[in-house]
């Protein structure tokens, strides 16, 4: 569930991009086009930058046994 609302940007930001692909850079909603995936790509990218610390932390290599401590 935690995933959902990012599952949901992601896929408003390949919307977007197509939007923008098929705008002529002389229609005046282009520029606003170019804000709005500019806006939703930093925002993923910043979700990106702050889960790749944990999940490699959470990452066992093959081979390796994962021990709990108690």
């Amino acid at each position: 569930l935690l995933y959902k609302p990012v599952d949901r940007v992601t896929r408003s930001t390949l919307v977007l991009h197509d939007l923008l692909k098929h705008t002529p850079v002389s229609h005046p909603d282009h520029p606003l086009l170019q804000d709005a995936l500019r806006i939703s790509q930093n925002f993923l990218s910043s979700i990106n930058e702050e889960i790749t610390p944990r999940r490699q932390s959470m990452t066992v290599k093959k081979g390796e046994v994962s021990v709990p401590a108690f």
